[in-house]
């Protein structure tokens, strides 16, 4: 094992289990969703995470947790590595109790008397905790604030999670809640990429090549269209890597999608990649130890990124996200969009 291998397992190895899953804070009574991430920054900067069990059926690779008729014990292995170090790796294992519990939908039930925007997506789009022990502050999603674009006749329902792709998340209960609660009339934004571009992960990969992207795409524009719903289709943020074009294919193929059935699609992977060499890298969750930028929020302090900052060139910050957030609503008023009479 090279040195920093070594290193980087002794800081994993430190690891709580409160740290990984901030709705139980203990590994003998886990009854709800884990809430794994998907990403950690590290004394190497931000790592990948892909999550394994020994009881898929029980925990599933997205962190989801089935609860069973009785109580069970799980094994799970956090495997960490990197974009720029290929060859560094290291594992966190958790031995877990799965208590038996009731059904419980992860959303509030969304008000029926507005007009709803549903958003399916990843980790770029999805909510985090800004208080509390641990927070996640300042990294946000541009979901989470995508709601403040709109007055109050529109209610956005973020259904985004961490670590998920087209084919993950058909699998879990946030789809599921889409399926159960979106109505005639309602809106389905739908926006995955990141993750499942991740070849290593089979639970998760897809490709435009074999159609198997495009397959889930379509999954998901059908689970809108089948009850009298719009779809919306918005190609993934850019990372903050000006080289990088992994997530181009994707995009290309979603564009297919768009031009193919009609249907109205924003390009934030070619709005957000043009404007990377002109102050975008501001956006991203690259931040200072203790970073000036942020200590107007109190909750600053608890956040798991205050005392190390963060080299992460994937996710948004708050800034970020709001950022993001302008644009989808910039892009429905320039295409004027049924939905841009609703923005403020």
């Amino acid at each position: 094992m090279s040195e920093m291998n070594k290193l980087l397992q002794e800081e994993i190895n430190a690891i709580s289990f409160s740290e990984i899953a901030q709705k139980n804070k203990s590994a003998d009574a886990v009854t709800t969703d884990l809430n794994l991430y998907d990403g950690r920054n590290t004394r190497f900067g931000y790592a990948d995470i892909v999550w394994k069990s020994d009881r898929p059926e029980i925990i599933s690779p997205s962190g989801f947790v089935m609860c069973p008729p009785s109580e069970q014990t799980v094994t799970l292995t956090a495997i960490f590595t990197y974009q720029d170090y290929p060859d560094l790796k290291a594992e966190a294992i958790f031995r877990l109790t799965v208590l038996p519990c009731s059904s419980s939908k992860l959303i509030s039930k969304p008000d029926t008397n507005k007009i709803r925007i549903f958003i399916a997506g990843d980790s770029t789009a999805c909510n985090y905790p800004h208080e509390g022990e641990n927070n996640r502050f300042p990294q946000t999603g541009w979901g989470q604030v995508f709601g403040k674009m709109f007055n109050d006749k529109i209610v956005v329902v973020n259904c985004a999670r961490s670590g998920r792709s087209s084919k993950s998340f058909l699998t879990e209960e946030n789809y599921l809640f889409i399926c159960d609660n979106i109505q005639k009339g309602d809106y389905l934004f739908i926006q995955f990429a990141h993750n499942d571009c991740k070849a290593e992960d089979l639970q998760r990969y897809t490709s435009p090549d074999d159609n198997s992207y495009q397959e889930c795409i379509y999954k998901f524009i059908d689970t809108a269209r089948n009850i009298g719903a719009y779809p919306v289709l918005c190609t993934s943020i850019t990372r903050n890597l000006p080289l990088d074009t992994t997530l181009v294919p994707y995009g290309n193929a979603l564009k297919e999608i768009g031009k193919t059935d009609n249907i109205p699609l924003i390009d934030l992977y070619g709005l957000t990649h043009s404007l990377l060499n002109s102050g975008i890298q501001n956006f991203y969750m690259r931040l200072e130890p203790h970073d000036k930028r942020f200590m107007s929020n109190p909750e600053f302090t608890n956040s798991q990124y205050y005392e190390n900052g963060s080299n992460d060139n994937t996710h948004l910050n708050i800034d970020g996200a709001y950022a993001v957030a302008k644009m989808v609503a910039d892009e429905l008023r320039k295409v004027k969009h049924p939905l841009s009479k609703y923005l403020k």
